[in-house]
């Protein structure tokens, strides 16, 4: 047995000592003493609970009915067993003495060899809760650390899925690094909290994961759409939406709504289902705008990349017909935190036009390879 501490409290010295001489042979007992409650009141402030407490009840002062209620707080925090010790053996007051927490009861004068089996039964009890406290603390240790591993995880499928898609469409995955810092600001300024922020930041990135389904002859083209093909590009929030349908996890409901109502527009000309003002989810809301200036501050093979501050501009023109207003207003004002985004993660070549130099043979596979690790 571990080393323990027994507080005994009595307004008869006598009757301490004689508690004291039962467990003098045992070096892992130690035995403080009070003579009355509120002396050991003091000694629990200043020595901090016991192992286990010998409490007598009729004490001057404070006696020990009002100890086993002055102590509930203390042993809702720590528990340590209370023996009642006591010469008081009616029913009523062993009734009450129980009622209001303590463990069990030895009336005086006591049997030597039972108050000791008490006290070690009370012990063991002691050390089962210190054991089961302990397991449980490893095991919800343990489950945070599990669930914080499955929730890194659910971010890192989301991430990686919305990097493929965007391999597709010839571009570096800078875009949704992008888009998720573009996010997490606008959300931020419209005053979501810290939570709804994050979220919203791990789930656009799959904004376009819907272009997977789209063929590659008109996903690549480089030439104008015709209207047909233009028709066939739209369906990705519908193909996306498909994709990440089906599940409870809250990040890939986000996920899905997203990728489902990031082309609306605010007056309604939008797409897939021309929903207009807040019957559009505010996440397409703030994704649209995001989706929108990096697109056109970026380059692609069918056009140049605008001038940071023209796409402000449009964005600003924009307000109330293509975009939300509040979301607008939220992007304008933090203009400078966009900006070095922009900057700070600025494209990279595309992986497919890295790959077309090496089928060209303006770069080794090796080298290719080296730049990619």
């Amino acid at each position: 047995m571990h080393k323990r501490t027994i507080y005994v409290v009595d307004d008869v010295e006598t009757n301490i000592e004689l508690v004291e001489a039962v467990f003098k042979n045992d070096p892992n007992l130690t035995i403080g003493q009070a003579l009355h409650g509120k002396e050991l009141l003091d000694l629990v402030d200043k020595s901090g609970v016991p192992d286990l407490l010998i409490l007598d009840l009729m004490m001057p002062v404070m006696d020990g009915f009002a100890v086993l209620e002055a102590l509930k707080e203390a042993r809702s925090k720590t528990y340590f067993p209370v023996i009642i010790l006591s010469a008081l053996s009616d029913k009523q007051s062993i009734i009450r003495a129980l009622s209001v927490g303590a463990d069990d009861y030895v009336t005086k004068p006591f049997f030597v060899e039972e108050l000791k089996a008490r006290v070690y039964n009370m012990l063991k009890l002691k050390e089962r809760d210190e054991f089961l406290n302990t397991s449980l603390d490893f095991l919800e240790s343990n489950l945070h650390e599990k669930m914080r591993m499955l929730e890194h995880t659910q971010i890192e499928i989301v991430h990686r899925l919305g990097r493929a898609s965007e391999f597709r469409d010839n571009e570096t995955g800078m875009h949704v690094e992008r888009i998720s810092d573009y996010v997490n600001l606008i959300s931020e300024e419209l005053g979501m909290n810290l939570d709804q922020a994050m979220m919203m930041r791990y789930a656009s990135p799959m904004h376009d994961v819907g272009k997977i389904g789209i063929p590659d002859n008109i996903l690549l083209k480089t030439d104008k759409l015709t209207d047909s093909e233009h028709d066939i590009i739209k369906l990705h929030t519908v193909i996306g939406g498909k994709i990440l349908s089906g599940t409870t996890l809250p990040l890939m409901e986000l996920a899905k709504e997203i990728a489902v109502s990031h082309h609306e527009r605010w007056d309604g000309l939008g797409y897939p289902f021309k929903l207009d003002k807040d019957l559009i989810p505010i996440s397409g809301r703030i994704v649209a705008v995001a989706d929108v200036f990096d697109a056109l501050t970026s380059e692609r093979v069918y056009k140049k990349a605008w001038d940071v501050g023209k796409a402000f501009e449009y964005i600003k023109e924009q307000r109330a017909k293509q975009f939300d207003p509040s979301v607008v207003d939220a992007f304008l004002n933090i203009e400078q935190p966009i900006r070095r985004v922009k900057e700070s993660k600025a494209d990279l070549p595309s992986q497919k036009a890295m790959l077309q130099q090496v089928l060209d043979g303006e770069v080794a596979m090796d080298d290719l390879v080296d730049r990619w690790r």
